[in-house]
């Protein structure tokens, strides 16, 4: 039963105050609710944004190759992870060679149980194994494989997880699935984060809800629904 970490930011604020008690995803790049957050999740998972920095910097045409420095990031961090059940995604130059990011990974700065480095899954199998080792959690971010078969779950993503769990065999180091609540069922993940409640979340709300004393009755169903979806 994979842990779900819900994307944020979130609107409006009552509607996330109101899923108190889930598991919540912050983002570096947008942490405008991360104060409420930490005082109703039940864990927290702190996203650094590099993906999205990445992607906005392609929009601009813009070529991403150096590790950049992520001081403030760790700085912000600091005050953050004391706390029981919660975690960081380590920093890395998504589209850039293993080498390259296994430098960012002597930068960071909170122990192996607090940072979760990410393998993308067209990286080396053996660079997986090795990422195990030195941490207590790892990412997985899969990248696609062709224009036809780009969404996590599709036949090549399946392919590549047959050689994880010949990697693993009966003992799976805890995995964390990026964007992965569709699968996360499929394989013994650890977690999962979906930004779905996020970004659609609003479709589920009904003025009827008024009527039950809770105006996001069905923004909260929507959220369990995800859950059950990788339980």
């Amino acid at each position: 039963m994979a842990l779900v970490y819900h994307g944020t930011p979130m609107t409006p604020r009552s509607a996330l105050l109101a899923q108190a008690g889930r598991a919540f995803c912050v983002s570096y790049f947008c942490p405008r609710d991360a104060a409420d957050v930490e005082a109703i999740g039940s864990h927290v998972m702190y996203d650094n944004g590099a993906f999205s920095l990445w992607q906005q910097a392609l929009r601009l045409g813009m070529d991403v190759r150096g590790p950049g420095d992520w001081s403030a990031y760790f700085d912000w961090l600091d005050a953050r992870l004391w706390a029981r059940g919660r975690w960081a995604v380590i920093p890395d130059v998504p589209g850039q060679a293993s080498q390259l990011n296994d430098t960012l990974l002597d930068e960071w700065p909170h122990g192996r149980s607090k940072g979760a480095p990410v393998w993308h899954m067209d990286g080396p199998l053996g660079r997986l194994g090795r990422l195990c080792e030195r941490f207590d959690r790892v990412c997985l971010g899969w990248v696609g494989d062709g224009p036809a078969e780009r969404a996590v779950g599709c036949a090549a993503y399946r392919r590549r997880m047959d050689e994880v769990a010949s990697l693993f065999g009966n003992s799976w180091h805890p995995l964390h699935m990026l964007r992965g609540v569709a699968v996360g069922r499929d394989y013994p993940f650890h977690s999962a984060d979906s930004t779905s409640l996020a970004q659609n979340g609003h479709r589920y709300d009904s003025p009827m809800d008024e009527l039950f004393g809770d105006p996001w009755r069905g923004r909260s169903a929507y959220a369990q629904r995800l859950e059950k979806m990788a339980a």
